[in-house]
């Protein structure tokens, strides 16, 4: 009866954990996006800004792009596609191989 109750109590003590995981993968997800959107929108406008336009406005890029892809699915898919296009490609090569950018930068 002794080890019944010691099983029956680390395996409620196992559901909780495999409960309190789930919940905070979860709540946790939707703050790592919004630092992951500004990471990966910060790097864009830079990449743009160094590529392009010396004088382009970085701060305001950002948080536009921000924004937009906290707020939409769409969006933060393609500025990553902008982003890793941009990345892998050099600047004169972005221009005619990124054009997925199209209304994430200029």
């Amino acid at each position: 009866m002794n080890s019944l109750r010691i099983m029956m109590k680390k395996f409620s003590v196992m559901i909780v954990g495999v409960a309190l995981a789930a919940v905070v993968s979860f709540v946790g997800a939707g703050g790592c996006d919004e630092t992951q959107n500004a990471f990966n929108c910060s790097d864009l406008c830079n990449r743009y800004r160094d590529c392009f336009d010396h004088n382009y406005n970085t701060s305001a890029c950002s948080s536009r792009c921000q924004d937009l892809a906290n707020n939409s699915q769409n969006f933060d898919e393609r500025a990553n596609s902008c982003q890793n296009c941009m990345n892998d490609n050099s600047c004169a090569a972005a221009t005619f191989n990124c054009p997925v950018c199209a209304g994430i930068v200029p």
